[in-house]
């Protein structure tokens, strides 16, 4: 086997939380997959570069200087990433192109733009499948997705994955919908609505995993919309139900419940270690955390209407 970027990034995120399992949630993936990364690159270069014990895990001697040598590595990536940015004239603004997908990204432009006026940010939503192209060709940045855990998100490869958040999944359903009064439903109760996906197939394989494992049905992909306007339009109208986030801008005539034994969605962050800066990488992250938590603490203090006989009713 030959060491690669990943495999770097995995030491380092192993020794940065000081546990297989923190590494894990750091790199967006299940704890099997840092052991048997680890495992291999240990086998690979022949010593033991971690002590487990019952607290976590510590660098042994040996795996200090591997660790030393990865940072040097990467280091030395970064700037084969960016030769000509010494004479680069100090006026041209560098952009960071970002992708997004399912998630609210675009509300922390204006944060960005604080955090880093050297930036000239574009945003743009894509599909997972083209962002990892868009990635891989270095026409983009960074991408911010959304996925549930049940549904296999496409895999790296040379390119860094990093768990933002988790965040409860919503079914949003027209304000005068049957189930509309309830505090929280059960995703069997609809099974015959017309469920509003995306365009792209990632969208509709999500819907069609959650209503299957979690409902326990086959879902009707009613209408495959590629535009917010026509969404809302479809909603508030009681033309179909959206599965979503808790924090969901909010639309006209339209309500966002959670519901029993709802998945929590993750939201992702890919990028190529070679072209973005870790610091910016984190910077972000912590944006859009700052941004849920307001956005969460909002809706407690000013919640959807509910009718008050189905409150903390089980709707079963």
């Amino acid at each position: 086997m030959r060491l690669e970027v990943r495999h770097l990034e995995v030491l380092l995120a192993i020794e940065e939380c000081s546990s297989i399992s923190g590494a894990a949630r750091k790199l967006g993936v299940d704890q099997p997959h840092v052991t048997r990364q680890l495992r291999r690159i240990e086998q690979r270069l022949d010593v033991a570069v971690f002590l487990r014990t019952t607290r976590g895990v510590t660098p042994t001697a040996a795996g200090q200087r591997v660790l030393s040598l990865a940072k040097r590595a990467l280091g030395v990536i970064d700037e084969l990433a960016t030769p000509e940015q010494s004479s680069r004239p100090s006026s041209q603004r560098e952009t960071l192109r970002i992708l997004y997908y399912g998630l609210p990204a675009i509300a922390i432009l204006d944060d960005l733009g604080a955090v880093y006026p050297e930036l000239q940010v574009r945003f743009s939503t894509t599909t997972p499948a083209e962002a990892y192209d868009k990635l891989q060709a270095g026409t983009a940045d960074i991408f911010l997705g959304i996925w549930l855990p049940h549904v296999e998100w496409p895999k790296p490869g040379l390119l860094a994955a990093v768990q933002i958040l988790a965040d409860p999944t919503y079914v949003h359903l027209a304000a005068h919908h049957r189930l509309a009064p309830r505090a929280e439903l059960r995703l069997a109760d609809l099974a015959d609505e017309n469920w509003i996906t995306g365009v792209d197939p990632d969208s509709a394989t999500m819907v069609s995993e959650e209503c299957r494992l979690v409902g326990g049905f086959d879902s009707v992909l009613g209408h495959r919309v590629g535009d917010e306007a026509t969404v809302s339009t479809l909603l508030a109208r009681g033309q179909g139900v959206v599965l979503g986030s808790s924090v969901a801008a909010r639309r006209p005539g339209v309500v966002g419940r959670p519901y029993f034994g709802s998945s929590p969605a993750r939201w992702m962050q890919v990028y190529s270690p070679g072209r973005v800066d870790r610091d910016l990488v984190a910077a972000i992250a912590g944006l859009l955390r700052s941004r849920h938590a307001a956005w969460t603490a909002a809706l407690r203090e000013d919640p959807p209407p509910v009718d008050a006989q189905h409150r903390d009713r089980d709707p079963g």
